[in-house]
């Protein structure tokens, strides 16, 4: 974790509240490039029972570090209805 430099948070919204979240947390897990970390997940009560899962996405401020890759990569898993940089901090 001492390479990366800057962390993203990254909204994922499923597509219903009926969705299994361990099973989702779980695709978008292995569905994150592997030249990116993962600091950790946590889940966050929306309404109507659907929850969102927040990634905490580690990177470089570097060339080859586009947050693109992560939402297209988590926007093709099954289930995911979006995904969206909330915020991006240095660290």
């Amino acid at each position: 974790m001492a390479d990366y430099n800057m962390v993203a948070v990254v909204k994922v919204m499923p597509t219903d509240p009926e969705v299994n979240l361990d099973e989702l947390e779980a695709k978008l897990k292995e569905a994150l490039p592997e030249k990116f970390g993962l600091a950790k997940v946590e889940r966050e009560p929306i309404a109507f029972g659907l929850v969102a899962l927040k990634f905490y996405v580690l990177a470089k401020d570097e060339e080859g570090y586009d947050l693109d890759q992560v939402l297209e990569a988590f926007r093709k898993v099954e289930n995911v209805e979006s995904a969206e940089v909330e915020t991006v901090s240095r660290i």
